[in-house]
């Protein structure tokens, strides 16, 4: 934090600012702001968004954190976030995304991985709930202010089930029935405008959740009409699709079929 105190003067003097006027504008002592220069005291950390917008930069330059430190610490907290998703230790995610979500405040991302990890915690049925709708609540919130379109996409998708889960059926329904029918994929808006190798790739990584979609589809009409042959048709379907050129996904989707 002694490098807040460094800024604040630099800042300070860069504007021509005696510590009576920044004291004055931030409704503290001009006592308070001499110690923060000195070193001999900090700013309270609600204050730092205050302070920064003050002068015109972000909280980590006021911390002297760099772009590249701040790199550095945003991939170790993801990279440490695999590992517990891995092993199984969903509530020490929920710990390391709430810290790390005060230091990179409303990341898509994080807010996802807090999202997960919440749904995954163990513990009473009560508990489980509550959870439960505190994810909900998290995803609910990448909704409303998250810009990346993939990501609003997957959590609009994801929070229909969590409806589910807690037994808001209607809401589930209601939710689903905003999503964009299939037709107004990424893959099938792409194919028209790319070229070459590019357009070959987008349409042989898009026959993966075509397959999901065929099983998906048909295994609910098995079911719906007690017929086992749209099943079976969409096997027939995959391995025309597929052939021996299959990954542990699309072997998945066969298996589910018999």
């Amino acid at each position: 934090m002694l490098s807040a105190g460094n800024n604040i003067k630099r800042m300070r003097l860069k504007k021509g600012l005696t510590q009576e006027e920044v004291a004055l504008h931030l409704g503290v002592s001009f006592q308070s702001v001499s110690k923060w220069e000195r070193g001999d005291g900090y700013p309270d950390i609600e204050m730092l968004p205050a302070i920064a917008n003050y002068f015109g930069i972000s909280v980590d330059e006021l911390l002297g954190v760099s772009e590249q430190t701040k790199k550095e610490k945003y991939d170790e907290i993801n990279s440490e976030w695999a590992y517990n998703n891995k092993s199984g230790f969903h509530s020490e995610n929920v710990t390391l995304m709430r810290d790390a979500l005060r230091k990179f405040p409303n990341d898509a991302l994080l807010l996802v991985q807090l999202s997960t990890s919440l749904e995954k915690i163990d513990g009473t049925e009560e508990e489980k709930d509550r959870y439960l709708r505190e994810s909900i609540a998290v995803q609910e919130q990448i909704i409303k202010y998250c810009d990346d379109c993939e990501v609003r996409g997957a959590t609009l998708y994801n929070i229909c089930f969590a409806y589910k889960k807690i037994g808001n059926i209607d809401k589930a329904i209601e939710q689903a029935k905003k999503l964009p029918n299939l037709y107004k994929g990424r893959e099938n808006a792409l194919v028209y405008f790319l070229e070459g190798e590019e357009k070959h790739d987008v349409a042989k990584e898009a026959l993966k959740p075509l397959a999901w979609g065929i099983a998906h589809h048909m295994t609910a009409l098995s079911e719906t009409e007690n017929n086992p042959i749209y099943k079976k048709k969409a096997a027939e379907i995959i391995d025309i699709l597929f052939g021996d050129d299959k990954d542990e996904f699309i072997t998945r989707i066969s298996e589910s079929l018999n």
